[in-house]
């Protein structure tokens, strides 16, 4: 059998195998990229809401202690002042 019969019966088949290996290939690719986007969306937004988190967590830290030592003070009988502004007028 030389090329050409092999060809003339196989050709056929492997075209179509070989098409079939291409589409798969390229679909593989855009699935690839896509999955890449959405990773990179991802981190992206959980970046951001880590940070966003971090700092509300702070703010929240510091008004705990700034409970906890009202509430102490009013606890031990010391006066604080509850309304900065208060201050200005007198009041407690």
């Amino acid at each position: 059998m030389d090329y050409i019969e092999l060809f003339k019966e196989f050709g056929p088949l492997i075209g179509i195998v070989l098409f079939f290996i291409w589409r798969d290939w390229k679909r593989e690719d855009k699935l690839v990229e896509r999955v890449e986007t959405l990773e990179k969306y991802q981190q992206e937004t959980l970046a951001a809401l880590a940070k966003e988190c971090i700092t509300v967590i702070a703010a929240n830290t510091q008004q705990n202690k700034w409970v906890s030592t009202l509430i102490q003070s009013c606890h031990a009988g010391r006066g604080i002042v509850c309304n900065p502004q208060a201050k200005d007028n007198g009041e407690t």
